[in-house]
């Protein structure tokens, strides 16, 4: 078994993201950008996947840097001329230093590794801006459950859990104490938008 088919073309992924998201694919990403600040001058965005934030920051002056595992993702944004390096987050060595870390729609992927994934970021970044779904088809029943899951596998381990309201609040409450940060909901749709200000 091996990552979804739509990890190997964007065009693939932005087609099955709006199936999921029922054509609010776009709209996600505005969601994320309007809490960057103007004193955000350098983005690191971890397993981008789609290249709409390195978008919005070219279009306003600001360094991104991106991160994914995927061949495709990272060759089709350095054909776009934007800083995509293929990358395991998870590898040792330090993250790039930056203002804020964005992450979105990935993190059900590091379940067993949060810990450890929230000490890195903090090592590189002040703020985390984190959007995850937690109302979504991966929670429906039969043929849509199936396809959801099959379509968002990004390696070679089945992947069965999905975040909703409740675990995804109790797994940064349980973070908070462990890593040491604030945090605030900033809105709840198909995906919770989260800020999170680490603390010393």
């Amino acid at each position: 078994m091996g990552s979804s088919i739509i990890y190997r073309s964007v065009v693939l992924y932005r087609l099955a993201m709006n199936v999921l998201y029922r054509g609010r694919y776009r709209a996600r990403f505005a969601n994320v950008c309007e809490l960057m600040r103007e004193t955000d001058r350098t983005v690191l965005e971890l397993c981008f996947g789609d290249v709409a934030v390195a978008g919005y920051c070219r279009s306003h002056g600001v360094s991104w840097i991106g991160l994914d595992l995927s061949e495709a993702f990272v060759s089709y944004a350095v054909r776009q001329r934007f800083d995509a390096r293929r990358a395991n987050v998870m590898r040792p060595g330090t993250l790039p230093a930056c203002d804020v870390c964005i992450m979105m729609g990935s993190l059900y992927h590091f379940r067993t590794q949060l810990p450890d994934l929230f000490r890195r970021i903090k090592a590189a970044a002040p703020r985390l801006i984190l959007s995850e779904p937690v109302r979504n088809w991966t929670h429906a029943s039969g043929v849509l459950r199936f396809l959801a899951r099959t379509l968002t596998r990004a390696d070679t381990q089945e992947e069965t859990f999905r975040f909703d309201e409740t675990s995804l609040l109790r797994t940064l409450g349980e973070l908070k104490a462990e890593v040491g940060f604030d945090y605030r909901v900033v809105s709840v749709a198909r995906d919770m938008v989260v800020e999170v200000v680490w603390s010393s």
